[in-house]
């Protein structure tokens, strides 16, 4: 592409250049307005600086980019994110119908080709961008910044994937009932990954009442299950298994086989988080065998994980390691890796090691977490328990 090959000769990124004009003008700023927004934040950005940004000459330095994220009211992580996915640049096709690129994004999406689905999706978004706005290409529109922001969660950006949804549903009275209601999905589960479960609950009632309106039986149950999720975060096990059963039923209705296996795991979850170490092994033992006849790998990773979980709270470090170690090797396969789970993984590795007084294993445990973290935006309560760890070590030193 011509854009590539002239990005040879820049210092910057051009996708980090173009990130920040559709932010400059989703404001509707002119370059002059926005050095004047930086200089009320503390800093300064000349509106020449803006334009060598923007065209990917440079790079703005850390102190420029915190600056910019105040003014345009993102993350930092945002612009690392956008940088990161330059790698998949060269993997969007130049033209093609924007219908036939979803579905081909959707397809890799579900074969595991995230960077390629992500080049597929962003290239139906720039072409549908350029037609006549009617009802249909709105609909197709809202349809692609979905996909793409479930790209983006699977490739870990969420920041960026909140973006897209926020984008889609400014178009939410023009869209169609059931990309509302996946939208609000999509949203409810970036926000519980976040720690906002207040939000995240609200989003996921009206995706519900959506579905239950429109008798979209498979967005009611994914709402159950997403409200299921933040009441077992919160710590209310008893509540989180009511709505994953309700859920279930929804899914049986649908014979939608993979959900209904990860519910079942996330109830046998929440028995283990109860205390009924005996009935949640049970469980997950039992949704093992359905992940292994369905080649389910992540929920295989996920029922090993959990069940590592159980036999830890029984004292049992020895069968705990093992199903660590299980799922260890199902959560990192070939280009295929589950940081969320592997994390999970080394935190009880890291609990166990310090209770057994191991430093050595402890030191191991520990090395992995951090070199996990910065792939990680989930809010779960082994991450939160860790950088409480990391920042009482730093304010020690």
């Amino acid at each position: 592409m011509e854009s590539q090959s002239h990005a040879t000769n820049l210092k910057g990124s051009l996708r980090l250049g173009g990130y920040l004009r559709k932010l400059r003008t989703g404001y509707g700023y002119s370059l002059r307005r926005v050095e004047e927004r930086a200089r009320a934040e503390g800093g300064e950005i000349d509106n020449s600086q803006l334009s060598r940004y923007e065209k990917g000459i440079c790079y703005p330095s850390f102190d420029k980019l915190r600056i910019l994220a105040n003014v345009f009211n993102v993350s930092i992580q945002s612009f690392s994110d956008v940088v990161d996915l330059e790698s998949f640049e060269e993997l969007k096709p130049i033209e093609g119908n924007p219908a036939k690129l979803q579905d081909q994004g959707v397809a890799a999406l579900k074969a595991g080709d995230s960077g390629l689905a992500f080049a597929l999706f962003e290239r139906a978004i720039e072409l549908l961008i350029d037609l006549p706005m009617d009802a249909e290409t709105q609909e197709q529109l809202g349809r692609a910044r979905v996909n793409q922001a479930a790209t983006l969660t699977r490739l870990g950006k969420l920041a960026l994937a909140e973006q897209e949804l926020r984008n889609a549903l400014r178009l939410s009275e023009r869209l169609s009932p059931r990309l509302q209601a996946r939208a609000l999905l999509a949203l409810a589960s970036i926000h519980a990954d976040q720690g906002d479960y207040f939000l995240s609950e609200m989003e996921a009632d009206r995706a519900y009442q959506i579905s239950v309106r429109e008798s979209f039986d498979r967005l009611a149950a994914q709402a159950l299950s997403s409200h299921g999720r933040v009441l077992h975060d919160r710590g209310q096990p008893v509540e989180a298994i009511e709505r994953y059963r309700e859920a279930a039923k929804f899914y049986a209705q649908c014979d939608e086989c993979y959900e209904t296996i990860r519910v079942r795991i996330n109830i046998g979850a929440c028995y283990v988080a109860l205390g009924k170490t005996r009935e949640g092994i049970r469980m997950l033992r039992d949704s093992l065998g359905e992940t292994r006849s369905g080649g389910h790998r992540r929920l295989e990773a996920l029922a090993w994980s959990n069940m590592g979980e159980a036999y830890y709270r029984q004292g049992d470090a020895k069968r705990a390691r093992g199903c660590f170690r299980e799922s260890d090797a199902l959560a990192m396969y070939n280009n295929e890796k589950h940081p969320e789970i592997l994390f999970f993984n080394a935190f009880f590795d890291w609990k166990m090691a310090k209770e057994e007084d191991n430093p050595t294993r402890e030191k191991i445990s520990f090395g992995r977490m951090k070199a996990l973290r910065s792939s990680l935006e989930r809010r779960s309560p082994e991450v939160e328990i860790f950088d409480d760890y990391v920042e009482r070590g730093r304010s020690h030193a």
